[in-house]
C-alpha cells in the first residue's frame, strides 16, 4: 500500500484532486447500469421535479419542508425520488380556477 502524504497541499486544491481521482475511476469503471429511458432516472434534482410537476422550485421546497414530498441530502444536495414525486403529482393535482366576481360571461 502507497502512503500519501499531503503535507503543503491546501484543502481544496486536496479535493480538486480527489474529484479528479473519482471522475476519472467512475468513466473507466466500465459501462453504467442502463436506466428505463421512458421513466427516466430513479432520482431528480428539485428542478427537475419542478419541471415533472410543473411547479416553480420553490413549491417543491414548500412540500418538502411542510412534509408532504419525501426528499435524500447527498452530498449537499437534494434528491427526490420519481415514485415519490409521482405519488406527489396524484395527491396534488391542479384544478381550474374558477371565474371572478367581477367577470361576467357575454354572449
Amino acid at each position: 500500500m502507497q502512503t500519501i502524504l499531503t503535507s503543503g497541499v491546501t484543502y481544496s486544491q486536496l479535493l480538486d484532486d480527489l474529484r479528479a481521482i473519482i471522475r476519472h475511476e467512475v468513466s473507466n469503471s466500465g459501462p453504467a447500469v442502463p436506466t428505463d429511458t421512458a421513466s427516466g432516472p430513479e432520482l431528480l434534482t428539485v428542478r427537475e421535479a419542478a419541471d415533472f410537476l410543473d411547479v416553480c422550485p420553490q413549491t417543491i421546497h414548500d412540500w418538502k419542508r411542510r412534509g408532504m414530498l419525501l426528499y435524500h441530502k447527498i452530498g449537499g444536495r437534494t434528491y427526490l425520488k420519481r415514485a415519490d414525486v409521482l405519488n406527489a403529482l396524484q395527491r396534488h393535482k391542479r384544478t381550474a380556477k374558477p371565474a371572478g366576481k367581477g367577470e361576467t360571461r357575454r354572449g
